[in-house]
């Protein structure tokens, strides 16, 4: 059994690409906008939820939930149990999984992975090949690239 079906008669145009606002079949509760089944997983707990969108390559599956204003695109990945909210965004090849957390108008993009319990929030941009895990927080108008790694409980503040 689908876990949610696209409404072909709720839709948006983002960046010249229809997208269709799912509703879950459990509790007929609408949720956010998908370009197709293959952005969002039919198995397991993960949501798009809100006006969140994720339309492209992207997929988010596991646990993970997209939310709010939030967009996922291009070819990023949410899974775990991560969360994806506010007007955040994560493009390109990015990679977001473990129990993270990016939010308010946070930007991830290229091949940044962020993992473990780590945060990024605020105006914060996370992009390159940057690989932020364990409890690393960046936030402010913090900006981390290139092949930059933070472990733990490291804090940036820009």
């Amino acid at each position: 059994m689908k876990k949610y079906i696209l409404r072909k008669d709720l839709t948006i145009e983002v960046n010249g690409k229809t997208l269709y606002r799912i509703e879950y079949c459990a509790n007929k509760i609408l949720g956010g906008y998908l370009e197709s089944e293959h952005n969002l997983s039919q198995e397991n707990t993960c949501m798009v939820l809100g006006n969140a969108q994720v339309y492209g390559e992207a997929e988010v599956s596991g646990h993970a939930q997209v939310y709010g204003e939030a967009q996922v695109y291009n070819k990023a990945r949410i899974y775990g149990h991560a969360e994806v909210y506010g007007q955040a965004r994560v493009y390109g090849q990015a990679r977001i999984y473990g129990e993270a957390i990016i939010y308010g108008q946070a930007r991830i993009y290229g091949e940044a992975i962020i993992y473990g319990e780590a945060g990024i929030y605020n105006q914060a941009q996370v992009s390159g090949q940057a690989r932020i895990c364990g409890e690393a927080r960046i936030y402010g108008e913090a900006e981390v690239s290139g092949q930059t790694q933070f472990l733990n409980n490291i804090h940036i503040f820009g």
